[in-house]
């Protein structure tokens, strides 16, 4: 026997109408078609566009003059438990107290379950009536009078009747609960550099129908007429731009050419206010999409130096579904969600060969362009950087410390950095070092437990009863012991350029003042001997 093929959502919908081919009231009809006062009729208010629905008649019913039903037939033995005869062979139905749920207010759970079964051991084609809706009214004209059961293929509510009569108003309680899933560069969470531009996704979920309350507090089913779509964009993200903007009916690659995907990305370039309002609904209140349609959106923006280095940088999406079209009437629910982006910071140390600070030493990286921070001698910001540039961005300067900060940093990058100016009688490096960033917070962990030693004081076990974990948000400077140390050697002498040194002039000048002695010796001597 050939099952449904998705989960099957019933509803007990009490219908008096004659007997009648089921060819005959197999399809919906619109409003205003003949109806047979004397015949029944099911009206499913919000039929979500582009779900199927089915009509089982469990039970026929005849119907008295002052709206008495009576129902007859032959109860199914999978649901013996929930319907027995009025008495000993009368033919006629009525329900056990295991229908009922606690407050014989509605149908029990049991039932329900049971129903569905029941609906799912039918042939595909062994039904009362199958319609699918375009998002209007779905109307089942010219039906015998009789206890139905109505599956749809779209969720796993009950759909139920207020009443029995000749008309039988259904309510689908099917509608999806809408969902909004934020990503950025195709996860929740991303690190970026200063001037990077950054890929936004945002997936909703939709529903046609969604529940409320009237006038009286009463809660009924409410028809989705626009979508609101608002994001905080907040300072860190600038020239923000709408790469693309459409609704996806089905995910079926078979309903594709019924149910195609629209696509909505000409008509929305920009968020404006920080918001965009999609049309739900055509002029005759007509649902535009089929009911669980996904709404994708993409969007790119900069991060700009007001990215806080020290913290998540979040913004968050939301959807709003509306009552009117102009999204000035919302219902009382949005659905958010949040992405992050983080920054890095990276640090050098100018020492000489015994490790202690150097000051004065400047330093540039390929690419990287900066700006310096108030007040924050040796500190420097993000402005830009390229990844495949090889020539020096701007030169920062270490503080008095020997210390160089560069904060705005995505987690990945490699900076090539340079020496540009040596501290005074120390040499300049000739080769590139490589700096790379460390994360500005961090997760401490704290446990619990108890400790056993030995009568020498020796561990003997330890048993963890507990832990937790808190973030720390972190200043730049923490980064102060894992700076990357850069060594100056000290200046040698050198000969001066063209001449043979002054050592030389040394040695000759004692040389003569030598020679002179002598000579002066020698004559002393030669007059003694006279």
């Amino acid at each position: 026997m050939k099952k449904l093929n998705k989960v099957l959502v019933l509803v007990m919908a009490a219908i008096m109408t004659l007997a009648m081919s089921a060819s005959v009231f197999a399809q919906a009809v619109p409003a205003g078609s003949t109806q047979d006062e004397s015949k029944g009729q099911i009206v499913v208010t919000n039929a979500a566009n582009g779900e199927t629905y089915t009509i089982y008649k469990l039970f026929d019913a005849t119907l008295g003059k002052n709206g008495e039903v009576a129902y007859k037939g032959t109860i199914p033995q999978a649901l013996s438990a929930y319907f027995e005869e009025t008495s000993a062979g009368s033919g006629y139905v009525k329900p056990t107290a295991a229908a009922w749920n606690a407050n014989k207010t509605d149908m029990s759970d049991d039932l329900k379950a049971a129903l569905k079964a029941w609906a799912e051991g039918h042939d595909e084609d062994d039904n009362d009536g199958t319609a699918v809706s375009d998002g209007s009214k779905l109307y089942f004209n010219n039906l015998p009078f009789g206890y139905y059961v109505i599956t749809t293929t779209q969720g796993e509510s009950l759909v139920t009747v207020d009443k029995t009569a000749k008309v039988a108003n259904v309510i689908d309680k099917n509608s999806t609960i809408p969902t909004v899933v934020k990503k950025v560069d195709g996860g929740k969470e991303t690190t970026a550099t200063i001037g990077d531009t950054v890929t936004y996704t945002a997936t909703f979920t939709t529903a046609n129908f969604l529940e409320d309350e009237d006038d009286n507090g009463n809660k009924v089913q409410k028809q989705v007429k626009s979508y609101t779509i608002s994001d905080t964009l907040p300072d860190f993200l600038a020239d923000v731009k709408i790469t693309e903007l459409k609704i996806v009916q089905t995910k079926v690659e078979a309903d594709k050419t019924t149910y195609p995907d629209v696509d909505l990305s000409s008509s929305y370039k920009a968020f404006s206010g920080k918001k965009i309002v999609i049309p739900w609904v055509d002029d005759n209140d007509k649902s535009l999409y089929k009911n669980g349609s996904e709404i994708q959106l993409t969007y790119t923006a900069v991060i700009t130096s007001t990215l806080n280095v020290d913290t998540a940088n979040t913004n968050t999406v939301t959807l709003t579904p509306n009552k009117d079209k102009d999204g000035d009437e919302p219902f009382k629910k949005p659905y958010s969600d949040t992405a992050v982006v983080k920054t890095y910071g990276a640090a050098l140390k100018k020492v000489d060969k015994d490790n202690k600070p150097l000051a004065g030493a400047k330093f540039a990286a390929d690419g990287l362009s900066v700006a310096p921070v108030a007040n924050e001698p040796g500190v420097y910001m993000v402005t830009k950087y390229d990844p495949n540039s090889t020539a020096l961005g701007t030169e920062m300067e270490v503080n008095s410390e020997g210390l160089l900060y560069i904060i705005g940093l995505a987690s990945d990058v490699t900076l090539k950095v340079s020496e540009t100016q040596a501290p005074d009688g120390y040499n300049k490096l000739t080769t590139k070092e490589d700096l790379t960033p460390q994360q500005l917070t961090e997760t401490i962990y704290e446990t619990s437990g108890t400790r056993y030693y030995d009568a020498k004081g020796n561990l003997l076990k330890e048993e963890v009863t507990g832990s937790t974990s808190r973030t720390v948000e972190k200043n730049y400077t923490i980064l102060k012991p894992a700076a990357l140390p850069i060594v100056n050697e000290e200046g040698v002498e050198l000969p001066s350029t063209g001449g043979i040194g002054t050592t030389i002039f040394y040695i000759l000048g004692s040389l003569l003042v030598v020679g002179c002695g002598i000579v002066l010796i020698s004559r002393k001597r030669m007059e003694n001997n006279k």
